[in-house]
């Protein structure tokens, strides 16, 4: 019942305000000016606003560059995912950081520092999750609306673009793959938020480590041979799309659970140990 009440009086300040809305149109905006076809006469990259402002849509439709499909699973770029641990957690941080002291300190009091940590945890995977869903969501539904679907034009090559999945299958799959992403997300600040409630620290660290992270894989993932390599760059935030279209759903969920599961000890223990209440 404490971390009930705890969760909802967290996930209230971080939604009680404009900014989950601004981050997910900020995340929308970035769908839409992410290259998501690249002329191949060219070699020049075109953004859906620039498809939609500079030339006919339906000139590259014959190959299939051109199509909804394509352009969704281009959109979620390495540039999107690596903002995401910034943009996404915003309104987590925003709340950690005009806590009132004191009043904090009353509802750790009131729930428990257990609770307490745990609903933190939860309802910033939930926040910055739901930012990332909202603003992806947005930029597919506007996907649909504008371009035609690979099955209106060539549907002999359906399974190629769909990875043999349905239609119905592939949408929920880019929107699985945006959740886990965005809840990921959340872990870094999470922690950090256990020692300082500094908003610079809690969005620029994280940022930083992501950077680095899906470096490292890439580069690790060209290190290897082929087979290795492909196995390896599953591990960035990308593959996590592409385990979810090659039937690793379990896999990613697990992982993912894990990730959690520590960050939620981490911040469990070092708050207990904590008698300033992280101020």
């Amino acid at each position: 019942m404490n971390f009930n009440k705890c969760l909802k009086t967290q996930l209230y300040k971080m939604l009680i305000s404009p900014v989950p809305v601004i981050c997910a149109i900020m995340i929308f905006g970035l769908c839409c000016i992410t290259n998501v076809y690249t002329d191949a006469d060219g070699g020049k990259g075109y953004s859906v606003l620039t498809i939609l402002l500079l030339r006919d849509p339906t000139e590259a439709v014959e190959g299939n560059s051109v199509v909804r499909e394509n352009i969704i699973r281009a959109a979620m770029s390495s540039w999107l995912i690596m903002f995401s641990p910034v943009v996404c957690v915003l309104p987590f941080v925003k709340s950690v950081s005009a806590e009132n002291s004191s009043l904090k300190r009353f509802e750790m009091q009131r729930s428990g520092k257990i609770a307490f940590a745990a609903s933190r945890l939860v309802s910033a995977v939930l926040t910055s999750a739901a930012v990332l869903c909202l603003g992806y969501g947005l930029f597919v539904i506007f996907t649909v609306i504008m371009f035609p679907s690979v099955m209106d034009t060539n549907s002999h090559s359906a399974a190629a673009v769909l990875h043999s999945m349905s239609i119905g299958c592939f949408y929920l799959s880019r929107m699985a793959g945006a959740f886990i992403i965005g809840a990921l997300s959340a872990l870094p600040a999470y922690i950090i938020s256990v020692f300082s409630r500094n908003k610079y620290m809690m969005t620029c660290i994280p940022f930083m480590f992501f950077y680095f992270y899906n470096t490292l894989i890439n580069r690790l993932s060209k290190g290897f041979s082929a087979n290795v390599g492909k196995i390896v760059s599953l591990f960035s935030f990308n593959g996590i799309f592409r385990a979810i279209e090659n039937g690793m759903t379990v896999y990613v969920i697990l992982a993912a659970a894990v990730l959690m599961i520590l960050a939620a000890i981490i911040g469990v223990s070092f708050l207990q140990r904590r008698y300033d209440c992280c101020e």
